[in-house]
């Protein structure tokens, strides 16, 4: 039994499907998984705003760089 299942089952705690959301990140890029959560399958996104800070696919930073440059600029 993996640990998903262990949680659910064992803790009661239930996984909101449609607020679900999974990425994995590669260098490499075209990183596709098939993720199911109760049989249903759990949206695959390529970026994603995490505690404020944007984290993509690609493990590189450069879009969240240029936001907080921006976000700077609007200040002066």
């Amino acid at each position: 039994m993996d640990d998903l299942n262990r949680l659910t089952k064992d803790r009661g705690t239930k996984i909101n499907v449609k607020k679900t959301k999974v990425m994995c990140i590669s260098r490499k890029g075209n990183c596709r998984m098939k993720f199911l959560i109760d049989g249903q399958l759990v949206e695959q996104v390529s970026e994603l705003r995490y505690l404020g800070s944007l984290i993509s696919e690609d493990g590189y930073c450069k879009k969240e760089i240029h936001n907080r440059i921006a976000m700077g600029e609007k200040m002066y």
